[in-house]
């Protein structure tokens, strides 16, 4: 593995209305949605996915959440500003309040099978279902897909 310097972009994010212009769903736009779920991700009752590469979901946002800590390295690689950590609109987007995000940016999040297979090993122990089926429940969400060069 070599060592990569890390690529400055022609300009500094600094808002999230900048983030907004990178927003680029191409790869969610390729995937199959889950047939059985809410297109408004507002459906939070447990049960099993059997087929999909995807769930809506619509976050439940933390209340009155607060930033905590970032790091500087990644933010300088993916030419953020330090700063827009620390905005209250970049704070309540990764806390799950992404209602108010502005357009290219999609209100709804979605969940996916992570980690149901490490290194060829299938794990379902925590599943709730002992099945696998209960992955992308929501217990990691994504909120954004970037192109970010």
């Amino acid at each position: 593995m070599t060592n990569r310097l890390p690529q400055k972009t022609s300009s500094t994010i600094s808002t999230l209305d900048d983030l907004a212009k990178l927003a680029d769903y191409s790869l969610m736009d390729t995937l199959n949605c889950d047939p059985d779920a809410t297109e408004n991700g507002a459906d939070h009752a447990p049960r099993q996915v059997f087929t999909g590469h995807y769930v809506p979901v619509n976050p439940t946002p933390i209340k009155e959440p607060e930033y905590v800590a970032h790091s500087k390295n990644f933010f300088s690689e993916l030419g953020f500003a330090d700063g827009m950590a620390e905005s209250s609109d970049f704070v309540r987007m990764f806390s799950g309040d992404i209602s108010q995000v502005p357009e290219p940016m999609r209100k709804v999040g979605w969940a996916t099978g992570y980690a149901l297979s490490i290194y060829g090993t299938e794990y379902i122990q925590q599943c709730p279902f002992q099945t696998g089926n209960g992955y992308g429940d929501g217990r990691a969400i994504s909120v954004l897909e970037a192109v970010i060069n």
